[in-house]
């Protein structure tokens, strides 16, 4: 009898929680990550200290192309940033975006695979200076 009373609670538990499934927000969809970010450039210019750190400390920087990855916010867009220190190796850095806005900024780790990227030259004082519009 006790366990056929356990396995009936057990039963109900599984099914509500199926049909609350829909209630709750879906984080790896597109929803949460949002098109891909057209002024990604930027909004990393213009907060580039806050990601970096010191910008009088790095050298020449560059930069990839969005790439949707998710991560522990949900579904994101990351964007990489090389950073040149002098002869010492390059660093990197993973910038994610959700909705068009960065979300989260940080010194890239293995799982971001930065070191795999394709770079552009990345003039972030003249991205700075240009209009979000202009921004690619």
């Amino acid at each position: 009898m006790f366990v056929r009373l356990l396995t009936l609670l057990l039963l109900s538990v599984t099914m509500s929680a199926c049909s609350m499934s829909g209630f709750l927000p879906d984080w790896m969809s597109d929803d949460v990550a949002g098109p891909e970010p057209p002024s990604y450039r930027f909004l990393i210019a213009i907060k580039l200290k806050e990601i970096v750190g010191n910008t009088n400390a790095i050298g020449p920087l560059e930069i990839s192309a969005p790439t949707r990855v998710n991560s522990l916010r949900g579904a994101s867009w990351m964007v990489c940033i090389k950073a040149q220190n002098g002869p010492l190796l390059p660093r990197f850095y993973a910038v994610f975006f959700q909705r068009a806005q960065i979300a989260d900024s940080r010194l890239s780790v293995l799982i971001d695979q930065c070191e795999l990227q394709t770079y552009t030259p990345f003039d972030w004082v003249a991205e700075a200076a240009s209009s979000p519009a202009i921004a690619r």
